[in-house]
């Protein structure tokens, strides 16, 4: 009888140590990832189910979802116009306005530039999202069982001077086709993130999880956040003539760089997306970026000789460049990591000045990639000594 009774204890000792230890690691996993915010989701399917019943939701219903954390950063960083995403909402959900999706992308492609691939593709998020709801709701489960911000705050630092972090940035998930690097991190999703069996394959193949194809996306928005935190140059007010030269300037180390933890690692040699579509398409942009770097040349010699018309060609550098910098960028830092290895990115992180002279010594080194011309460079040099901190 002692025997059962003292069997019988460690039984019940054994499965409350393997509870004990499971509840740890689920509290030590939440805890990493405790920034995380799902509110812009849930308060966006409120809005889109009364929108989808031909009823304009009130303003306090309107406040709820875009003063959640996501929207708030959103609005306040890009899209300023009263009335923007509720425009957009209304288009995408509500029966009466179904003729104003085609009149926003006809408006958008007569304007040209960001508005005329973004609109459609806004649109497009809503739809699908609609659609893949029972899938959101699932992969938002999910999420909370991975330490995603933890591992990709180490992809991160891969590319950076520090060697750990004070800090893991908050995260705010909302409906929506893109992400980016603010504070919060603002992380979109429509649905259609579940992997087809060969990318698992490839992935278990090299050793990785399902989870690795999203933290290293997570990863790409994370190096935004920690690298512009300690810019090495001051930011003109968007008022000042050469706001625009500068942002794409930026925008083009900026993420030029942080593609290569996410795209490099998925679309090239053993990635799990290589035989994809999308890969496909970022290889062909890869082979224009030559053409794009020599018209960058003309419109940096043309502003160097006409400095007053700097506000005017700015705009038009700003609309040469596509998708906002990231395959100028992820072109330009190839060419410095194969003719000087990773590190030398790293010691200009923070300068895209720094950036485009260590490309142009790359370029000619490499006796393939186009280079810039000494004029070009001398409104580089010239643009770093007005802004660069003292």
């Amino acid at each position: 009888m002692k025997k059962k009774s003292g069997a019988l204890i460690v039984y019940f000792l054994s499965i409350f140590l393997v509870f004990s230890i499971n509840c740890t690691q689920r509290d030590k996993i939440e805890s990493i990832n405790v920034g995380f915010d799902f509110s812009g989701i849930e308060e966006f399917w409120k809005i889109a189910d009364i929108l989808k019943a031909d009823i304009e939701p009130s303003p306090s219903q309107w406040n709820s979802l875009l003063s959640t954390p996501g929207y708030t950063v959103l609005i306040g960083m890009e899209f300023q116009k009263p009335g923007f995403f509720e425009d957009y909402m209304r288009a995408a959900y509500m029966p009466s306005q179904k003729q104003r999706r085609g009149k926003l992308i006809k408006e958008a492609k007569k304007k040209g530039g960001f508005r005329a691939w973004f609109t459609p593709a806004l649109l497009k998020a809503y739809h699908d999202a609609e659609n893949n709801r029972k899938e959101i709701e699932a992969r938002i489960k999910e999420l909370k069982t991975y330490p995603y911000v933890k591992e990709a705050s180490l992809e991160a630092l891969n590319f950076l001077p520090e060697t750990h972090v004070d800090e893991y940035p908050a995260v705010s998930f909302i409906i929506f086709h893109d992400s980016r690097g603010y504070s919060p991190l603002v992380i979109g999703l429509t649905g259609g993130e579940d992997l087809e069996k060969s990318a698992l394959d490839k992935l278990q193949k090299h050793g990785f999880t399902k989870h690795r194809p999203f933290m290293l996306h997570v990863a790409h928005e994370s190096f935004h956040f920690y690298r512009d935190k300690k810019l090495e140059f001051d930011f003109p007010g968007n008022k000042n003539p050469y706001y625009h030269i500068i942002w794409i300037i930026n925008q083009i180390e900026n993420e030029g760089i942080a593609d290569q933890i996410d795209r490099k690692q998925l679309y090239y040699g053993n990635g799990c997306f290589t035989e994809t579509q999308m890969a496909e398409r970022w290889r062909k942009e890869q082979a224009e970026q030559p053409k794009i770097i020599l018209e960058m040349d003309s419109l940096f010699t043309r502003i160097e000789d006409k400095p007053k018309a700097a506000a005017e060609l700015g705009k038009e550098l700003r609309e040469l460049v596509p998708q906002s910098g990231h395959p100028t960028g992820f072109f330009m830092a190839n060419c410095i990591i194969e003719q000087y290895g990773k590190n030398a990115i790293v010691e200009v992180v923070r300068n895209p000045f720094r950036f485009f002279f260590l490309y142009n010594e790359a370029a000619k080194k490499s006796g393939k990639s186009p280079f810039f011309s000494e004029p070009a460079m001398r409104f580089i040099k010239n643009l770093e000594s007005r802004y660069k901190k003292k």
